[in-house]
């Protein structure tokens, strides 16, 4: 199972679009919050794609959870945007949380600035964003593959689609 996700695209709407169509394979896609509603809104534009949100610090009134465990391939996913974590100042919180959920994988954003690593039997990613990078990273998306063999999540530069 192929696996975008994204994370701070703060009403960039057009970019969201043009992400999920430059990856036509994947089968589900990961908001990570500010702005939920970007990509809620395309899943009446994509109906063979599986979407799941949450909410950010950026999502007033927003209905989302502020995290979620979704299961998929027998795995654990942990989707937070991360300022319950407080992320910018540490994974310690998000890896406990996620360690308690029996999640294998952590996804956060909140930071605008990507990062996948591996933390004792978790894989830890933050896809940056789409439309707002910082401490010059730049606009940034994140994909997973689950298959048999293992788990395999990387982050991707989206300016190879952007004319900048």
């Amino acid at each position: 199972m192929k696996i975008l996700v994204m994370s701070d695209s703060h009403g960039r709407r057009d970019l969201v679009k043009k992400c999920i169509e430059q990856h036509p394979d994947v089968q589900a896609v990961f908001h990570l919050g500010d702005l939920a509603s970007d990509v809620r809104e395309m899943e009446k534009s994509f109906p063979d794609k599986k979407f799941y949100y949450v909410r950010g610090n950026c999502d007033f009134g927003d209905s989302a959870p502020t995290e979620r465990l979704v299961t998929l391939e027998g795995t654990g996913i942990l989707l937070t945007h991360g300022h319950v974590h407080r992320v910018k100042y540490g994974l310690s919180t998000l890896l406990v949380c996620a360690g308690d959920m029996g999640a294998k994988i952590a996804l956060f954003g909140h930071t605008h600035v990507p990062y996948n690593k591996y933390h004792d039997g978790i894989y830890v990613m933050n896809p940056g964003s789409l439309a707002y990078p910082r401490d010059s990273s730049r606009p940034s998306y994140g994909l997973i593959e689950i298959t048999p063999k293992g788990i395999l999540i990387n982050t991707a530069d989206f300016n190879q689609f952007l004319k900048v």
